[in-house]
C-alpha cells in the first residue's frame, strides 16, 4: 500500500516561490489562494496544484472565495481520499508591518487580513499551520474575529492555542542556509491530537553562513547594458547612463552619499530643471554597493532601482540580476516564470519588458524556498513518526506491527529497540512533548554564545531537538549526557544521526 503524499493549503501565496518548498519535498497542493493574476499564473507554469480549480484568484475576504477554497478540500475527500488537510501555510501581506515601508500609514485593515487565515485554520482543521512574516508581526495590531482591537500574537493565542500547541519566533534566514539577511517571524502550531509533534522541532536549523560570493560568484560579470548569452535571466538592467558616475567608485559597503565630489552625490532635478540633493536619513542604505564576503542584505520588491535598498553588485555598476536574485532566496534555476521556456524566448528585450517587474517583486515578497523546504523536510518526518506510533500498536501476542509501505525512513530502524518499546509500554507515548517545561524555558531571557543542555536521563533524546531550537540562535549548544550506559548512548547518537539539529549542536 502506498503512503498518502501530504497536503498542504497556501494563502497569500503570491508566486508561490516559498511554498515551492513544500512541492519540493513531495506535498501536494489541494489549493493556493492570491489576489493579483499574474502571481497565480507563474504558479500554474510551475504545475504546483493536482487540480487546474486548486489556483484560485480571489480576495481571501470575500465568500466566494472561500467557498472556492472549500470546494477544493471537498473534491480532495471524494477524489483523493482526503482525511484531514495536513498543513496551512499563510503568508499575509506585510506592508502594514514592514520597518522597510517608512510611509506606511495606519494598515490595520490590511494587517487584519491575518485573521481571514486564522478563521480558515479554524475551519480547515489541518494536523499544523504556518505564519511567516516580518519581525513585528507578532506585535501589530489588528483586528481580531471578536471586532476587538489586540495583537495578532494575542489573536492567534486566544482562536487557535484550544487546539494547538504553538510556539514562535523571530530568526533572521541568512543564520540558516539563506545567502541574504532576512529577519522573520515564524509561527507554528501542531494539533494537540498528535502527541508526537511539537512545533518547536519544525523550526528550520542553524547553519553556516554563505556570502554573496558563495551564492553568485560565479556568475559572469556584466557591462552596461549586456546580457548573459547562456542565462535569460542574468543581465545588466539599464538606467539613465549619467547616475554611472554616483556609483562607478563605491568600494564595498559605500554608499553614494559617501562620495567626496558633490557632481556624484545622487540629485534629481527640480520643475525648471535645476539640480536638487537628495536628502534624509533613510538614504543612508540607497545607493550603496552589497560586500562580497557577506550574506547579501535584505532583497526588497524594489531590487531594480539603484535607489533602492542595498541593490547594487559588490563589483559590477548595477543592480543584481533577476538570477543573482534567485540564488540569494534560493529559488530552483528551473523555476518557471513564465509559460515560455527560457529557450524559447526569441525577443528578450521584449519577454523582459513583460515580465521582469513582476518577477523582481514577488522575489522580493517570498519565503525563500529552502526554508520552507527545510520546514516541510521536518513536517514530512513528523508526520511519519506520528503515522509510525500510530501503526506500530502491539497486538494481542504483543507483537508490533511492522508496516514499512506506510511509514516512511523516520527512525523506524533507529527507534524500534527494546529500550523504545520498553517506553512505549510504560508511558504510553514514544514522544511526548512537555509544553509546561519548555514555555517556561522560551520566558527566559538566556543571551549566551553557548549553551549547555544536561541530560541525566536522556533515553533516547526526546527533548533534544525541542531544546536545540529554542536556543537555536546561540552560537554552540553542548548536550552534556551523564549516567547512561553505552547501548544507551549508542541509541542517542543513532537517532541523533537522523536529525537536523544544525551545525551549532555537538554533543
Amino acid at each position: 500500500m502506498d503512503k498518502p503524499s501530504r497536503t498542504y493549503i497556501s494563502l497569500f501565496s503570491s508566486a508561490g516561490v516559498g511554498c515551492y518548498g513544500f512541492k519540493l519535498e513531495g506535498f501536494e497542493c489541494i489549493a493556493t489562494c492570491e489576489l493579483l493574476e499574474p502571481r497565480i499564473k507563474v504558479q500554474s507554469y510551475n504545475h504546483k496544484c493536482k487540480y487546474e480549480s486548486g489556483y484560485i484568484c480571489g480576495d481571501i475576504t470575500k465568500e466566494d472565495t472561500k467557498l472556492l477554497l472549500h470546494a477544493e478540500i471537498d473534491k480532495w475527500k471524494k477524489n483523493e481520499g482526503l482525511q484531514q488537510v495536513d498543513v496551512v501555510f499563510a503568508t499575509p501581506p506585510c506592508q502594514g508591518m514592514s520597518t522597510v515601508n517608512y510611509k506606511k500609514k495606519n494598515e490595520k485593515p490590511r494587517n487584519s487580513l491575518v485573521v481571514e487565515a486564522i478563521k480558515l485554520i479554524k475551519e480547515i482543521k489541518p494536523r499544523i499551520f504556518v505564519f511567516e512574516n516580518v519581525r513585528a508581526f507578532i506585535k501589530t495590531t489588528c483586528e481580531d474575529l471578536s471586532g476587538e482591537d489586540m495583537t495578532i500574537g494575542e489573536s492567534i493565542i486566544k482562536n487557535l492555542s484550544e487546539s494547538y500547541n504553538i510556539f514562535h519566533k523571530v530568526i533572521n534566514f541568512k543564520d540558516y542556509g539563506i545567502p541574504s539577511s532576512r529577519p522573520r517571524t515564524i509561527v507554528i502550531g501542531t494539533c494537540k491530537e498528535m502527541k508526537n509533534v511539537s512545533p518547536l522541532n519544525l523550526f528550520p536549523s542553524r547553519q553556516k553562513e554563505i556570502t554573496l560570493r558563495d551564492a553568485i560568484g560565479d556568475l559572469s560579470s556584466l557591462q552596461y547594458g549586456e546580457y548573459d548569452k547562456n542565462d535569460l535571466y542574468h543581465f545588466f538592467r539599464k538606467y539613465p547612463k549619467h547616475m554611472e558616475a554616483w556609483i562607478s567608485e563605491l568600494k564595498e559597503g559605500q554608499s553614494a552619499f559617501e562620495n567626496t565630489d558633490p557632481e556624484k552625490i545622487p540629485y534629481k532635478l527640480d520643475k525648471d530643471g535645476n539640480k536638487v540633493v537628495n536628502k534624509g536619513a533613510y538614504m543612508g542604505n540607497k545607493y550603496r554597493r552589497l560586500f562580497w564576503d557577506k550574506p547579501c542584505a535584505c532583497i526588497t520588491t524594489r531590487n531594480d532601482q539603484l535607489a533602492s535598498q542595498d541593490t547594487i553588485h559588490p563589483h559590477d555598476n548595477r543592480v543584481l540580476s533577476i538570477r543573482e536574485l534567485m540564488r540569494l532566496m534560493t529559488i530552483p534555476d528551473d523555476f518557471q516564470w513564465s509559460e515560455l521556456k527560457v529557450e524559447d524566448v526569441v525577443d528578450i528585450d521584449q519577454f523582459l519588458k513583460d515580465y521582469e517587474l513582476n518577477i523582481r517583486r514577488c522575489i522580493g515578497e517570498a519565503v525563500p524556498t529552502k526554508i520552507v523546504s527545510q520546514i516541510a523536510n521536518k513536517i514530512n518526518m513528523l508526520l511519519d513518526f506520528e503515522d509510525f506510533v500510530e501503526l506500530y500498536q502491539p497486538s494481542k501476542n504483543n507483537e508490533y506491527i511492522n508496516n514499512k509501505d506506510l511509514c516512511s525512513n523516520f527512525y523506524i530502524e533507529t527507534f524500534v529497540k527494546e529500550q523504545l518499546i520498553e517506553d512505549a509500554n510504560s508511558t504510553g507515548s514514544f514522544y511526548t512533548c512537555q509544553f509546561v517545561v519548555f514555555d517556561a524555558l522560551r520566558t527566559l531571557n538566556i543571551n549566551k554564545d553557548t549553551i549547555h543542555i544536561l541530560e541525566p536521563s536522556v533515553g533516547l533524546g526526546a527533548f533534544i531537538p525541542q531544546l536545540s531550537s529554542i536556543f537555536s540562535n546561540a552560537n554552540q549548544i553542548i548536550i552534556d549526557c551523564v549516567e547512561i550506559d553505552e547501548s544507551t548512548i549508542k541509541s542517542l547518537k543513532d537517532s541523533l544521526k537522523k536529525l537536523d539539529l544544525g551545525i551549532n549542536v555537538t554533543h
